[in-house]
């Protein structure tokens, strides 16, 4: 009985580490080396849950993520390599802030659809959604200073562009 219980209990460890978010066939090149972002989050009623700051950098093997509130603490750490993702560091896995910024990959491609080839592409009111086998991943729309990513649960981010 001991033995079913830490086998089941293990299984849903390990699932509750596993992401669910795809694997990019490319990595988008930046053209500045990455960037900062206003990053805003809300829950299906438009509440604000969360507004925090993401800086991205582009590095010889991948592509770095690094999410912090308004202070400066981290929230998410993530590194994009050709071998997939990984926590980056101390911080807790932070599955929302890696399918954020899964979500965010085809925005910086020049051609968003060699992201992931893998997956459906459809066209959504000025954006796109991407799907796998029949199930919608997320929905990107163009807003007038950045863009707002919708999740199937209808948590929104807003994510801006810091200009310098």
């Amino acid at each position: 009985m001991n033995k079913h219980l830490i086998a089941l209990t293990a299984a849903f460890v390990l699932a509750a580490c596993s992401s669910g978010v795809p694997k990019p066939q490319t990595l988008p090149q930046f053209q500045s080396g990455g960037g900062w972002f206003q990053l805003e989050q809300r829950d299906a009623a438009g509440n604000v849950v969360q507004s925090s700051l993401l800086a991205v950098e582009q590095g010889a093997d991948g592509v770095r993520f690094v999410q912090t509130d308004p202070l400066g603490a981290p929230l998410s750490r993530q590194v994009l390599s050709k071998k997939g993702w990984r926590n980056d560091g101390f911080v807790m896995p932070n599955a929302s802030a890696r399918r954020l910024f899964a979500a965010m990959l085809p925005l910086f491609a020049a051609d968003g659809a060699a992201v992931y080839l893998g997956l459906q592409r459809s066209r959504a009111e000025n954006g796109e959604c991407f799907s796998q086998k029949g199930r919608t991943l997320w929905c990107s729309a163009q807003t007038g200073n950045g863009w707002l990513v919708t999740f199937p649960d209808q948590t929104k981010w807003s994510v801006v562009p810091i200009r310098d």
